[in-house]
């Protein structure tokens, strides 16, 4: 059998390694919380880029140019544009998206 003393030592550090792998679960459940519910609106800005194109194009070439995914017009006047990520000048050429 082990020693008293070695017992008693042994019983110590497995009562510090318990306190300190209890501490480190109740920060991480701590932080597993704080980020559910957290705002990830400051990690989100606007970006916008002007690109030059062609002028005169109508929605289905402007569609091809852009090159973008799921591209759809919402409203088409004589001198713009509408899509959902921006609009284009159909006078001067210029997309803003």
């Amino acid at each position: 059998m082990a020693s008293p003393k070695f017992h008693n030592t042994f019983r110590q550090y497995h009562r510090w390694i318990g306190f300190f792998l209890a501490g480190i679960m109740a920060v991480y459940a701590l932080s597993g919380v704080l980020l559910i519910f957290r705002t990830t609106d400051f990690l989100k800005f606007e970006q916008t880029s002007h690109r030059q194109l062609e002028a005169g194009l109508n929605g289905k070439e402007l569609g091809e140019q852009l090159r973008m995914r799921g591209f759809k017009v919402e409203q088409e006047t004589d001198g713009k544009i509408v899509f959902p990520q921006g609009e284009y000048n159909k006078q001067t050429g210029e997309a803003r998206v």
